[in-house]
């Protein structure tokens, strides 16, 4: 019950942090929105900052899962299959999903350290990065800086999220996944192979 309550109070408060800013949220909207007394918050997270700590390693342990698998499907050798199912999963993640996106883009805009945290916690393991220079290495990929050449990858996919659910494109210009993914991939691949 306890673990319960912590997860349903961090949930509401990506939420809200997602749509109002870590400035505009106050831990009396948070309690309102959980439908808890706001001791109970402070039962669970000293601070505010505490609660985005908190947030930031779920979604870190959620993404040391999906590195775990793109680690695997990276064994297989399969460019188009590998950057595929990166493109998938991030567009899948994201759409099912958009509180975090928010999140990070009001943290980086409030000059808040959840970003900072995020960005810090991204640099320790990049498996499309360690991907790219390993294609690198076997001659298969041109010689470009592998942090970089992951970014502009993820940064197709990034702004595709942005376009289709924080402006509202997806009801405007609907998109299918698929075709999504497979032409960012084939536009990657275009200049990066050899």
């Amino acid at each position: 019950m306890k673990h319960d309550r912590r997860q349903q109070i961090i949930a509401t408060a990506m939420e809200l942090f997602g749509k109002k800013g870590f400035r505009g949220t106050t831990t009396r909207d948070l309690a309102t929105e959980a439908d808890v007394n706001e001791a109970i918050i402070f039962r669970h997270f000293k601070t505010k900052e505490e609660l985005y700590t908190a947030i930031i390693e779920q979604k870190a342990g959620e993404r040391d899962s999906y590195h775990e698998e793109l680690e695997r499907l990276a064994t297989v050798g399969d460019d188009e299959q590998f950057l595929e199912a990166v493109g998938r999963t991030f567009l899948e993640k994201h759409e099912t999903d958009t509180t975090f996106m928010r999140l990070l883009l009001f943290s980086a805009l409030e000059g808040h350290q959840l970003s900072d945290m995020f960005v810090s916690s991204m640099a320790e393991r990049h498996p499309i990065a360690n991907y790219i220079k390993r294609r690198i290495g076997d001659g298969a990929f041109r010689q470009v800086d592998p942090q970089l050449a992951a970014r502009a990858l993820m940064g197709m996919f990034a702004s595709f999220i942005m376009w289709q659910e924080i402006f509202g494109f997806k009801n405007k210009q609907p998109r299918d996944r698929e075709e999504v993914v497979h032409i960012f991939v084939s536009i990657f691949l275009s200049g990066m192979r050899r």
